[in-house]
């Protein structure tokens, strides 16, 4: 069906959106959108080019107002028309007269009609925004990912559920759902979590790495009880002084500058002698030239823990079929899959905030 342009509504819920800022008034959710994910350029197009009809944004209808709908999947289609419609949204633009400049040319209206889908509730429309917005070409940025799938289990799906409706790996999902959990755990404890969701992508990595993961006690995902807290209350300060190594904080500068010291950090942290140089001030070189003096190789030590770990799967093979049935058994090859989920997210998550660095 068509609507007009002034009957639609942003939506407070969207994932895009920092958790402080959702729920907020309509200008103040279109100044976020139009600061952080590009509306102006699709704005500008519309400007140049008309609305695209052929792709409708999905909408609900709004529970406090008639005639109304809330736009689940098209919020920055929808903020780029609010700006070239509304006076008043525009003008609380960082920018504004670049807007008013647009409008000039703009042929749209608050009275113009723009194609939608009506679904009856919120939870119909989850497939198609999932698969858009995780796996497909418009991807959210992974820390609204990870906020989504949080929404979906609190629900009530299972880890399993969620993957079959992303159509992602189960292992995906539930390390996901551990990475965000532990930023919800950190906003509780009273940390400062701005900057790791805004690179939500080296928290991780960060948890990817085993480490890094038992420094602060988290478990594999897919180990974590949703609605429970990641991380053990005996192991809270080491989860504060971790993130202030990888994010830095007011009062100390991180101690990584990309993604590519993750590993490096989780050497150094596994080493008394490493741990103690960065907790007495060492910059992560000075802990690594102490944690090398001490006569420890890494890279020797990961190559002989996956030898070692590969010949002992093989063999384990041999037996195996004797008892698949047994319950620990498979409670085992279960953690070993999961185990084996993290190395691979690992090395795609490290190749990827790579690419994102060389861009």
């Amino acid at each position: 069906m068509d609507v007009p342009i002034k009957s639609l509504r942003l939506d407070g819920e969207n994932p895009r959106l920092p958790a402080s800022l959702r729920g907020g008034d309509q200008a103040e959710l279109a100044t976020v959108l139009e600061m952080g994910f590009e509306a102006y350029a699709v704005a500008q197009s519309i400007a140049d080019h008309g609305y695209f009809m052929s792709e409708p944004m999905l909408v609900i209808a709004s529970p406090v107002e008639k005639d109304a709908w809330i736009v689940v999947e098209g919020n920055r289609r929808l903020t780029a028309l609010l700006g070239l419609t509304n006076e008043k949204i525009r003008g609380q633009f960082a920018d504004s007269e670049r807007w008013d400049a647009l409008v000039g040319r703009s042929r749209v209206s608050s009275n113009s009609l723009v194609p939608v889908v009506l679904h009856p509730d919120r939870k119909s429309t989850h497939v198609e925004v999932a698969r858009a917005h995780v796996i497909g070409k418009l991807a959210w940025r992974p820390y609204a990912q990870a906020t989504y799938i949080a929404a979906r289990v609190a629900e009530g799906r299972t880890f399993a559920e969620v993957a079959e409706l992303l159509g992602v790996t189960k292992s995906k999902v539930a390390d996901l759902y551990r990475d965000q959990a532990i930023v919800k755990q950190s906003q509780n404890l009273g940390l400062t979590t701005g900057e790791i969701e805004k690179a939500f992508s080296l928290l991780t990595v960060t948890m990817s790495n085993t480490k890094l993961r038992d420094h602060i006690g988290a478990p594999l995902g897919s180990r974590l009880e949703p609605g429970t807290d990641p991380i053990p209350a005996e192991k809270t300060e080491n989860l504060a002084e971790l993130i202030t190594w990888i994010f830095g904080s007011e009062e100390a500068e991180p101690k990584i500058t990309d993604s590519r010291q993750i590993s490096q950090l989780g050497n150094v942290v596994a080493s008394d002698v490493g741990l103690k140089a960065l907790r007495a001030g060492d910059s992560l070189e000075q802990a690594k030239t102490k944690l090398h003096a001490a006569g420890l190789s890494p890279l020797e030590r990961l190559l002989n823990r996956l030898t070692t770990a590969k010949s002992a799967l093989l063999y384990a093979a041999d037996d195996l079929s004797d008892h698949a049935h047994d319950a620990t058994v498979r409670d085992l090859v279960d953690d070993i899959e999961a185990a084996l989920g993290a190395l691979s997210n690992t090395i795609e998550e490290i190749e990827q905030t790579r690419a994102e660095e060389v861009d």
